[in-house]
């Protein structure tokens, strides 16, 4: 079994670095909402949807622009509540708001699979399970294998 030196990180550090990883997992979302945009204005693929298809087109982007304020409610609160102190309640209440924006991303880049799909002529039941196959690999990855990493730790918590 090998060993992982495992520390604490300290509080200030701890905040500035989740403060880092919602600007840049912002800045992704943000081209994400752009293109997204941008697909409704090109009317030569807009007019490829039918209007169920419109429908989850303007829900998988209402999913990804809910991710985004998700993402920017830690800065903004940081900023505007804790005048820039950082708090053991800031991380956790911070660290929720991007499991929540990382929920609300996976499924409105899934609920966009499926619509891009379907413009392209695959039949339901294909477009479906690129979908699903798209949404358990993100699920797996960005919810499974941190806690499972996590477990894996455990044995070794105050290791320096």
């Amino acid at each position: 079994m090998t060993n992982h030196a495992v520390h604490r990180t300290p509080l200030e550090e701890e905040g500035r670095h989740l403060l880092e990883e919602c600007r840049v997992m912002a800045v992704g979302v943000e081209a994400l909402i752009g293109f997204q945009l941008l697909s409704i204005l090109t009317p030569a693929l807009y007019d490829r949807l039918d209007p169920a298809l419109r429908a989850l087109h303007l829900g998988g982007t209402v999913l990804v622009i809910v991710s985004m304020f998700l993402l920017l409610t830690p800065p903004a609160y940081h900023r505007l509540a804790e005048s820039g102190l950082v708090s053991a309640e800031f991380i956790d209440s911070a660290t929720a708001l991007i499991g929540w924006a990382l929920a609300c991303l996976r499924l409105g880049l899934v609920v966009e699979v499926y619509t891009a799909a379907r413009a392209l002529g695959f039949p339901a039941g294909s477009a479906a399970g690129l979908a699903g196959a798209l949404f358990l690999l993100s699920w797996t990855l960005w919810s499974v294998y941190p806690r499972v990493s996590v477990m894996r730790l455990a044995p070794h918590p105050k290791s320096d």
